[in-house]
């Protein structure tokens, strides 16, 4: 433990040291009981990190990245027994709303059922619970390493935690439409991820120690050379950027396969005065169900390219890595800040 701590303040200084040990401690896993349910059982409430906590110096995750760090606590669950619940709620989210979703205030059942089957209510009435840290178990975060991506033990054990954490039934149904709407039937379809905000140099802002997302004159060149030599029939683009879906456009035409839905600009500068328009309140949650969409279609297509990211890592997990092809570029990541 002393030397975990002296290589922090070495890497993030005094500051975001003192503050992220506070962080830990205030945060830290606690037990409670709330009533007399579930009496033979450990109820594990799986709390959400506390990004406005003035103490958090980590950085605000994504609808996937959040989903990722709950599969982490199912795990820590799974090796004690523990039944977990995901409470979203009560320990907000980004993309939470002030109206019901789904017949849900939890924004975690937006889109997917709860792991252990237990009610949030009905956690909330239990007699032994453990609120979980607020933090994740980096021994179960595949993180950004590239090698992890190619580690069949490791796609295996995401893959049996997602089976845990499936969507539920008007998530599917969605998914499903949009798949039929989209995908011709039989065809090998080569999935292209292309992720700007936070990614690409051309963004007005750069996610601290994330791949740098490849030039799109770059990929495209790339998908050009990989879809003769892999047989391809047709290319399924995700982005969260109009521009490099209009730049594939004229390259691929016909051939190319896009899911309608917002998008950001590249040269735009996003603030509180003009917003996103993927991330205002009326249209979050339709930006979150649109982009879990993008990448469940990618899980499904033949082969893969794009760089690490935490839609990337859903999609080839969804997957199992039975992808014919999958090469997923490295070009280094932004500074660490």
């Amino acid at each position: 433990m002393i030397k975990k701590i002296i290589k922090y303040f070495k890497k993030w200084g005094c500051i975001n040291t003192v503050k992220n040990i506070l962080y830990h401690v205030k945060t830290s896993e606690r037990r409670k009981c709330f009533g007399g349910e579930n009496a033979e059982d450990v109820v594990y409430i799986i709390r959400s990190i506390d990004d406005k906590s003035r103490l958090y110096t980590g950085p605000i995750h994504n609808l996937l990245a959040n989903y990722f760090y709950v599969l982490s606590h199912i795990k820590y669950a799974n090796e004690r027994q523990w039944i977990p619940v995901v409470d979203q709620m009560n320990y907000p989210v980004y993309n939470g709303k002030m109206e019901k979703i789904n017949g849900t205030m939890n924004p975690w059942e937006y889109f997917w059922e709860q792991p252990g089957r237990i009610a949030l209510d009905d956690a909330y009435k239990s007699k032994n619970v453990v609120l979980s840290k607020r933090s994740w178990f980096m021994q179960w975060n595949m993180g950004y390493d590239a090698h992890e991506y190619s580690d069949k033990q490791t796609i295996s054990m995401f893959y049996g935690l997602m089976k845990q954490a499936e969507l539920n039934k008007n998530t599917q149904i969605y998914i499903s439409k949009k798949e039929n709407g989209l995908f011709p039937k039989e065809s090998k379809i080569l999935g292209v991820a292309v992720r700007y905000g936070g990614h690409s140099t051309n963004c007005y802002y750069h996610g601290s120690g994330h791949p740098i997302q490849p030039a799109v004159n770059e990929l495209v060149e790339l998908v050009k050379r990989r879809y003769e030599e892999w047989n391809m029939e047709y290319i399924f683009l995700t982005s969260d950027e109009q521009s490099a879906v209009e730049d594939f456009d004229k390259i691929f035409g016909d051939k190319l396969i896009v899911l309608p839905r917002k998008r950001c600009r590249e040269g735009r500068t996003y603030n509180k005065q003009n917003p996103n328009p993927m991330y205002t309140m009326e249209n979050i949650y339709q930006t979150s169900l649109d982009y879990l969409t993008e990448m469940e279609l990618l899980a499904k297509c033949s082969a893969l390219i794009g760089s690490i990211t935490s839609g990337l890592r859903y999609a080839i997990i969804r997957n199992n890595m039975k992808y014919e092809h999958c090469e997923i570029i490295e070009r280094g990541f932004f500074e660490s800040g």
